[in-house]
């Protein structure tokens, strides 16, 4: 879609600078007769206006894929209650998940066959109801580092720009939140690694989440359960099962997120256990008051 749109413009131009050319010759030769002075000047002013024309034409051609490059369909942004989308190629994806939401996970589409319809404005399938409904035919439009969402038959909603959640930041709960533990876990499979964080009362959000950090070597492939008072437990027989307040078992590389909406106070109990791999994760909990 870049070479296509770039080929565009710089014909666009091209030929401007070429009817300029061809126009300025005419009005040169209907006028011989009056002075024959011209004739000798044709070449001369063409080369001038060709030249002027090329030069600025160039600047308006940079000065435009600049602007397209820019609004190109590509970034992160904020869905809202923790969670993020990540926009590439012709669809856009969840990438950070946040409070739990019926139906949505990360890896799971948020748009679909998106099209350059206009201006940094594309056309194709697209996520209703904030973000967290069906996929439906509509527009997507980038203007001032937002994300205008407009599902056809239906009220606009906007993201704003963001940046892709780590670990370090973001999530279920909001700028304001207070980390509790920040640690790096390795283990093999089969492994059942314990935390314990107290809970303080007035806690409006509990988040407990293992993801990947950019940079160092990560696989975090662990299953994360908690639960309040006492240690999660997991059965493999007769089929995988497990004993916890929530869980999660996303069964790739993914963060893991469960979140607890007005917590009661009390020391929580979080298990990373190894499935069927050996696991590296970075363990991340978070309250907010």
């Amino acid at each position: 879609m870049k070479i296509q749109l770039i080929r565009v413009i710089f014909l666009k131009y091209l030929i401007k600078g070429l009817v300029a050319m061809v126009g300025l010759y005419i009005f040169a030769r209907k006028n011989v007769m009056r002075n024959f002075r011209v004739i000798k000047a044709i070449p001369v002013v063409i080369l001038a206006v060709f030249l002027m024309t090329g030069f600025s034409g160039c600047k308006k051609v940079k000065d435009t894929i600049e602007a397209a490059w820019e609004g190109y369909w590509a970034g992160v942004f904020d869905l809202g209650d923790g969670w993020q989308i990540e926009l590439s190629g012709d669809r856009a994806t969840y990438v950070t998940a946040g409070i739990s939401k019926t139906g949505t996970n990360v890896g799971d589409s948020f748009a679909i066959g998106m099209e350059l319809v206009g201006n940094n404005k594309w056309k194709g399938n697209i996520r209703d109801k904030n973000g967290f409904g069906f996929l439906v035919r509509g527009t997507a439009e980038i203007v001032n580092n937002k994300l205008v969402i407009t599902p056809d038959g239906a009220a606009p909603y906007t993201l704003n720009k963001g940046v892709k959640n780590t670990g370090s930041s973001g999530g279920g709960t909001g700028t304001n939140a207070q980390t509790l533990l920040n640690e790096k876990v390795d283990g093999k499979r089969g492994d059942q690694k314990i935390y314990k964080v107290t809970i303080p009362t007035g806690v409006k959000v509990l988040e407990v989440r293992t993801t990947e950090v950019a940079g160092t070597y990560y696989y975090n492939l662990a299953d994360l359960f908690v639960s309040k008072g006492v240690d999660p437990t997991v059965k493999l027989l007769p089929t995988y099962s497990w004993t916890a307040d929530k869980a999660s078992v996303n069964p790739n590389r993914e963060d893991d997120v469960v979140v607890f909406q007005n917590p009661a106070a009390g020391v929580y109990h979080i298990m990373l256990y190894g499935y069927n791999s050996d696991f590296t994760s970075q363990l991340v909990v978070k309250i907010e008051k």
